[in-house]
């Protein structure tokens, strides 16, 4: 038993010892390009479509609590998509706004209540 324990012993000994020195250290990797820097979206949430009437061809728009104000000017170009940034339509902003709320005519496409209303920011 004790000739197993002192064999073992001196076995581990050379096997770590030898670990260490079996080749030279592995180069260093070369380092990584820089990553540009994330840009803002040049898209501004304006809010949610509340309502959709096909037929006469506007839409309701549940603004966000600070809209882009250029998107609540009168004939101002936005878009509506789903939440997996799908367009679903164009939009023009009309004079009608009452608190929160946002008047838009169909330009084309087809919203669908729910869907995210985004201002393309100059």
């Amino acid at each position: 038993m004790r000739l197993t324990a002192k064999l073992l012993t001196l076995l581990a000994v050379v096997f770590f010892s030898a670990c260490g020195h079996v080749g030279p250290p592995a180069p260093a990797a070369p380092p990584a390009p820089p990553v540009a820097a994330l840009q803002p979206s040049p898209h501004k949430l304006v809010g949610r479509v509340l309502a959709v009437d096909i037929a006469r061809g506007f839409a309701m728009i549940d603004l966000t609590t600070a809209p882009p104000a250029a998107a609540l000017a009168g004939s101002a170009e936005l878009i509506a998509r789903t939440d997996d940034l799908r367009e679903t339509a164009r939009l023009r902003a009309s004079r009608y706004l009452r608190g929160r709320t946002l008047g838009t005519t169909i330009i084309s496409g087809q919203p669908a209540p729910g869907d995210e209303v985004v201002f393309f920011a100059p």
